[in-house]
């Protein structure tokens, strides 16, 4: 048993990924919801101090580390895979989308097993790779931000890889420990890392791409990236920084006053990524072990509660057809279900009592205060962002739910899958909020004694939610009148041109790959004897994928071996 737990389990997400390639289209998807819901329990029974060493290149690295850190994220990640899996089916989603969300999945997971910076950063790059095919196979709109997407994150990558670079000639080896050398690694890592986090300035590729793909890879890249950045943020800087905290508040409060201005479902929750992540971002910068439990014990609920919001957001878009708020409306009567899963998310992300974001951010906020001469200003921008957040859902309900539509509305029927992923998906968000035992205890350093339910913590949430909800009522009417566009284009002129340039220069070079491709497919095609080289390509990715699913195995036998 201890040998099999000693195995990673991204592997079962790559040996999903090319089952869903080869395998008719429901048994793909059945295979996939197994294998990845397979990966909980793995994490969870897995003894601390299991490890995974290999030495392939001459020095040892580590595939696969358990430790109070890495158990926690790795156990959430696998829940959200598997409800991603079975949201795809749910909605209609190809048999590729499905096995380039295992691939991409299975990378986040691999970044969070890592036991050494190499490892990591390979399982990084993967990432991107995987995350930017998933974006361009929807086709049409969402090709140049998968362009986007990808140059982002070729920037953040190439500074990780400098920073780990340096650290290997200042320390010697690439074990994760202790955070990256001093100086100039630490800011190249954080940087890198903070491309992945949407730091303020560097967070325009979020908004521009979670809300283009297909609905159901909207909810796979918005449970994935940005958490593995805030784990990866732990590891640089594990005693945190000051300017890590601020850029967290600052992020917090930025993106959630984007959020209130947006007309757009899918983009308004993109930009709460954003928002909420700041608040992670800011427990990592006060560096305490209660910090780093608030941190992620934030990562955990809100990867789930931000999860079912986008399931929500691409239940409109599928039964209705349009995820745009000035476009909806009396949803709540014809989408019951729907409604009272986004109500059950709604008031986790807002922080209400009873549910799991009041417990995360009151462990945030608690480990927050006290902690320095800048503590007061960080602690009061994530209290004013709580006032925004419960805001824009305020107005998102009011807009897709209860107002009278502007105009008839035609709705497609449910489908018994849809509705059972939207049920499942709210559970935690509850139970986490009426037992926040549950959670505590998956903490890597506890919860210091803290009580969600005490007087002085009901009585801010109590005063949050009614500034957020009479700050709605005012803005009403203003806020019916905005626009439909991107309002970071205009705040950020200047990112938007560069993304613009950046999408051209990556569209020329991919217009060249794919020619060359064509190319190369054509011959492939001659080869194999195949007339359509369209048929030889696709056999290519297939084939790639299952020798990334072999590699898996061939771990598998040598662990028993």
């Amino acid at each position: 048993m201890n040998e099999l737990l000693a195995v990673p389990p991204w592997v079962a997400l790559l040996v999903a990924a090319a089952v869903a390639l080869v395998a008719p289209r429901r048994a793909g998807y059945a295979v996939g919801v197994v294998l990845t819901a397979l990966t909980v329990p793995w994490v969870l029974l897995a003894p601390a101090g299991t490890a995974l060493a290999v030495a392939p290149l001459g020095f040892e690295q580590t595939l696969l580390r358990i430790d109070g850190l890495t158990r926690p994220v790795a156990a959430v990640f696998g829940s959200v895979a598997a409800l991603g899996v079975a949201y795809a089916y749910a909605t209609d989603a190809d048999a590729r989308t499905n096995a380039y969300a295992l691939a991409y999945m299975g990378a986040s997971m691999a970044a969070v097993l890592a036991g050494d910076w190499l490892t990591l950063l390979v399982a990084w790059e993967l990432m991107a790779v995987t995350a930017t095919v998933l974006v361009w196979h929807h086709g049409g709109d969402a090709v140049r931000p998968a362009f986007r997407y990808a140059v982002y994150h070729l920037l953040g990558g190439t500074l990780l890889v400098a920073a780990v670079a340096l650290h290997y000639t200042a320390v010697g080896d690439f074990l994760i420990v202790g955070g990256l050398a001093d100086g100039l690694p630490t800011v190249l890592g954080v940087l890198g890392v903070g491309v992945n986090l949407g730091f303020v300035g560097l967070h325009y590729w979020v908004p521009d791409t979670y809300p283009r793909p297909h609905v159901a890879a909207s909810v796979v890249l918005a449970g994935f990236t940005t958490k593995a950045a805030v784990y990866a943020l732990v590891r640089v800087v594990p005693d945190g920084h000051v300017l890590v905290a601020g850029m967290g508040a600052a992020m917090a409060l930025y993106a959630v006053w984007m959020a209130v201005l947006q007309t757009d479902a899918r983009r308004l929750l993109s930009y709460h990524i954003v928002s909420q992540v700041g608040y992670m971002v800011a427990a990592v910068g006060v560096g305490t072990a209660l910090a780093t439990s608030g941190a992620v014990a934030h990562l955990s609920t809100h990867v789930l509660y931000k999860g079912l919001l986008f399931m929500v957001a691409g239940a409109l878009v599928y039964r209705v057809g349009t995820g745009s708020l000035k476009d909806l409306g009396g949803l709540g009567r014809r989408m019951p279900l729907t409604f009272a899963a986004f109500l059950v998310a709604a008031l986790a992300i807002s922080g209400v009592p009873g549910f799991s974001g009041f417990v995360s951010k009151g462990l945030v906020l608690k480990s927050i205060e006290g902690t320095g001469p800048w503590a007061d200003l960080v602690w009061w921008s994530l209290v004013l962002a709580g006032v925004g957040t419960v805001l824009s859902f305020a107005k998102f309900g009011y807009y897709a739910f209860v107002r009278v539509p502007p105009k008839p509305i035609e709705v497609r029927p449910s489908r018994p899958a849809l509705s059972a992923v939207l049920v499942v998906a709210a559970v935690p968000s509850v139970a986490f909020g009426l037992a926040p035992e549950l959670l505590f205890g998956l903490l890597p350093g506890g919860s210091g004694g803290f009580d969600p339910y005490a007087t002085s913590e009901l009585t801010k949430a109590a005063a949050v939610t009614l500034a957020g909800v009479v700050g709605f009522v005012a803005l009403r009417g203003p806020l019916s009148r905005l626009p439909s566009v991107d309002v970071d284009r205009l705040v950020h002129p200047g990112a938007f041109r560069l993304a613009r340039l950046a999408a051209g220069l990556a569209a020329g070079a991919g217009r060249r790959s794919t020619s060359a491709l064509a190319s190369a497919s054509a011959a492939v095609a001659s080869l194999l004897d195949r007339d359509d080289p369209a048929t030889a390509e696709s056999a290519i990715g297939t084939a790639l994928l299952v020798v990334g699913a072999g590699l898996g195995v061939v771990l598998l036998i040598a662990q028993f071996g």
